[in-house]
């Protein structure tokens, strides 16, 4: 074969189409490798993705059944705070009945002691007047007998007395009623003002230590004790000695004639809310209603003792500090009240009944004043404090006045009502 020698321009023709063949080809290369590598990473994507989506579905499930639990849960709560909740209000309400029959009980009692006192009063006055119908029939039946003999020695006439009632058809048998009085009185010692403690029964975790109830004091009349034994005692003369004691008392001295006599000259003030006073007025003469001033002061307690009740079951920051705006409230007004009683004693001539100034007078009203002035309510301490005070008070006050009837006639004295 002959050799064909190229031109150099052929020589570079031939170079250049080699260098279009080799680049054509590394390109077709490229393209495939290229290929491979995205249908690789479309398949890795796609099985990345399905991997990822059942993990997701794994997740989803494991977060369903996490919210479950949780909803079961505060289901659980929800219910625990009802329980709560109802709980709490009824152990509420049976501190309310508590605290109402006791108080009940207390205002009973109290009447009892003033019912038997008027009751003995009035025995003492039976027994008085027994002693004195005998008298009357034995003088009548001593006159009677002088008279006939007087009449058969001087005129030869012979009478035949009378016939009149028997003493013991219409003599009130006294011993009778006072056997009677002393079973009464102890029937209400052993059952009536007595707490149950199996029937009552209060857990120490269910109330509070301030808000538990004291046991009420069983009926203490050792007057009532006192004179019943002497009464039925053999030896005892016809009116006990404590009726000699007060013989001055008149048969028309008795409760209710007294009170209504004392009604007559009953007067009232008032200024604003801060409560209404009550005095008793003849003419110049001021004698302020004691028994009133006590009870004014306790309705006030016993109101703000609801507004503590109220306090307890507060849910929210801005009723506690209604709530206890209100308490200091009740706190104000009785000091206005208070205030206001200390000015008439000492500014206008108002006294306090002579018959209880050893348990309330014009320096315990300042003492009064003085505490409801530094204290402060809506701190439940000082009001327990001062809530324990006033009950003592009000104890003492109601003990000094029962039975009441000595106590109105020392008012009237001291009014100068004839």
């Amino acid at each position: 074969m002959e050799d064909v020698k190229l031109t150099p321009k052929e020589t570079l023709s031939i170079f250049e189409e080699v260098e279009s063949q080799l680049e054509k080809l590394l390109q077709k290369r490229r393209g495939e490798i290229e290929r491979d590598l995205n249908e690789k990473i479309r398949l890795e994507r796609e099985e990345a993705e399905k991997k990822i989506r059942q993990e997701q579905e794994v997740a989803d499930r494991k977060i369903g059944q996490i919210e479950d639990e949780f909803s079961k849960g505060r289901g659980i709560l929800n219910d625990y705070k009802s329980v709560i909740t109802e709980y709490e209000n009824e152990r509420l309400h049976l501190q309310n009945e508590i605290r109402e029959h006791f108080n009940k009980a207390m205002h009973f009692q109290t009447e009892i002691e003033r019912m038997a006192g008027l009751t003995l009063e009035e025995l003492r006055l039976v027994s008085e007047l027994n002693q004195k119908l005998e008298n009357l029939h034995q003088n009548t039946e001593e006159r009677a007998v002088l008279m006939r003999k007087d009449l058969e020695d001087r005129f030869g006439i012979v009478t035949q007395a009378p016939e009149t009632p028997e003493v013991e058809e219409i003599k009130v048998d006294l011993n009778q009623e006072l056997l009677r009085l002393k079973k009464i009185k102890e029937l209400l010692e052993a059952e009536g003002l007595k707490f149950d403690e199996d029937k009552v029964k209060v857990q120490p975790e269910a109330v509070p230590a301030e808000e538990k109830i004291e046991e009420p004091a069983p009926l203490n009349v050792p007057e009532i004790n006192e004179l019943i034994e002497s009464s039925l005692s053999p030896e005892a003369p016809a009116a006990p000695a404590a009726a000699e004691e007060r013989k001055g008392v008149a048969v028309e001295d008795n409760f209710k004639l007294l009170f209504e006599k004392l009604e007559k000259y009953r007067r009232t003030s008032s200024e604003g809310n801060n409560g209404e006073i009550s005095y008793f007025q003849n003419d110049t003469r001021f004698v302020l209603d004691g028994e009133g001033l006590i009870t004014g002061m306790s309705e006030t307690l016993d109101e703000t003792k609801k507004l503590f009740l109220k306090l307890a079951q507060a849910d929210s920051p801005k009723e506690v500090f209604f709530i206890k705006q209100d308490i200091i409230n009740h706190q104000e007004m009785l000091r206005k009240f208070i205030l206001r009683v200390v000015k008439l004693c000492d500014r206008e001539g108002f006294l306090l009944p002579r018959y209880t100034q050893d348990i309330l007078n014009v320096q315990i009203l300042k003492d009064i004043l003085e505490r409801l002035s530094i204290e402060n309510w809506s701190n439940e301490a000082d009001f327990t404090s001062f809530s324990v005070y006033a009950e003592s008070l009000k104890d003492e006050y109601y003990a000094k006045i029962t039975p009441p009837v000595f106590y109105l006639k020392s008012v009237i004295e001291e009014l100068g009502i004839s």
